[in-house]
């Protein structure tokens, strides 16, 4: 299944970049998200005008319970590995689920742009793609849990954005 998610950012695209790429990001976004239970970056390398990082998120289960059997919330962590180049304002992501069992079957790729819209603001432009490899018997149910993982996921980036207007605002720009 494919998606797109656009998003009006308050500030510039240079503005935007550096909020991104700041470490004290990551435990900003955390604390102020409210969907997000875990982040923990665990890599992050800058090489010349390309930044490559994994980042491990656990946001908080959508689902408890499937019949009788409790979920567990690990069935929703995922490692997200990116590559952004700061001269295309594009990053380039995978994210792959944290459970063995989940990441066989889930396939979550995309690509983030940034460009200046004026006025001091930036677009964000998300695409990709989300597919559940199933049997071919579970193929319906696999339509419909798809749909779910993409509406949860948008969830997240838009419950992003304020907190990265706020970042912007309160880190970013007094310096």
């Amino acid at each position: 299944m494919r998606f797109e998610s656009r998003h009006r950012i308050q500030g510039t695209v240079d503005e935007v970049e550096r909020a991104l790429l700041d470490a004290r990001y990551f435990e900003f976004l955390l604390k102020h998200h409210g969907v997000l239970l875990e982040l923990q970056p665990q890599e992050v390398k800058p090489e010349g005008d390309v930044v490559r990082r994994k980042v491990r998120y656990r946001p908080k289960p959508v689902i408890e319970k499937i019949g009788p059997k409790t979920v567990p919330p690990e069935w929703f962590a995922f490692i997200e590995t990116s590559t952004y180049d700061k001269r295309s304002k594009e990053l380039k992501f995978e994210n792959v689920p944290t459970s063995n069992k989940i990441s066989k079957m889930l396939v979550n790729t995309g690509t983030m742009r940034f460009r200046d819209v004026g006025g001091g603001q930036t677009e964000r432009v998300m695409e990709g793609e989300i597919a559940l490899k199933l049997p071919f018997l579970l193929k319906p149910l696999g339509l419909i849990a798809e749909k779910i993982i993409q509406a949860e996921g948008l969830k997240i980036l838009d419950n992003e954005v304020p907190v990265l207007n706020r970042f912007i605002a309160e880190v970013i720009r007094p310096g």
